[in-house]
């Protein structure tokens, strides 16, 4: 099957590079996030008629499965809400790139959960539960409020986002499945990528900040 390079068409390439967009939908991102916390927490108790139960376990995990995955693999990923006030705290900006100075503690997550287990474990706990999730908007709220609060949390520990790398449930299964997309990030030349000494798309720059998922874009082999 013939490659076809999106970064080719100019709009699609200005889109990609300019910040707003990502932002813009961010913070809608973000908004429906939060407003489904409190629905579940203190909107009414029939879960088919609470924003929370319909919107997450309905309405979104529909579209994850069905559309988002097969088509554009990791895509959610860079809109997704939970990591996002995390990383801002984490960089000490939202938009202008950070300078070199670590922000609050920033250590490296431990070795021995570098790992799909922890992400696995997540995952299983959801399915195994799923039938009160699905009935229950206070234990969807207290779900979805607990990621958020938790992805917060390691960011000021850990580097990067550690929470979507290592414990959430929705990024492991989102990694696995999304080998079969057909849209892909890759580099489009290596020895560019070799004789680049500073790695800005990694380590940051002052055009921007680095990868926030602690991968060197000049390895990228597959899509997980």
């Amino acid at each position: 099957m013939a490659k076809f390079e999106l970064t080719g068409n100019s709009f699609i390439k200005s889109t990609l590079k300019n910040r707003w967009p990502q932002l813009a939908v961010f913070i809608v991102m973000l908004f429906g996030y939060i407003f489904a916390i409190m629905a579940g927490l203190v909107g009414t108790s029939v879960g088919s008629r609470n924003f929370s139960i319909v919107f997450v376990w309905i309405a979104w995990w529909a579209i994850l499965i069905l559309v988002a995955v097969p088509f554009f693999g990791r895509g959610w990923c860079a809109v997704c809400p939970i990591p996002l006030p995390g990383e801002w705290l984490q960089r000490g900006e939202v938009l202008a790139p950070t300078d070199k100075k670590p922000r609050w503690l920033n250590r490296r997550w431990p070795k021995v959960f570098r790992n799909i287990w922890l992400q696995n474990i997540s995952f299983l706990l959801l399915a195994l539960f799923s039938s009160v999730l699905l009935t229950t908007p206070n234990i969807t709220g207290i779900v979805l409020a607990g990621m958020f609060f938790a992805a917060m949390g390691l960011s000021t520990v850990y580097e990067r986002r550690s929470f979507c790398r290592y414990l959430c449930p929705v990024g492991g299964f989102i990694g696995l499945y999304s080998q079969t997309a057909p849209i892909e990030l890759r580099i489009k030349d290596k020895q560019i990528c070799a004789a680049c000494k500073d790695k800005p798309c990694y380590n940051g720059s002052a055009n921007g900040y680095g990868c926030p998922w602690d991968v060197f874009p000049g390895g990228l082999t597959k899509n997980s």
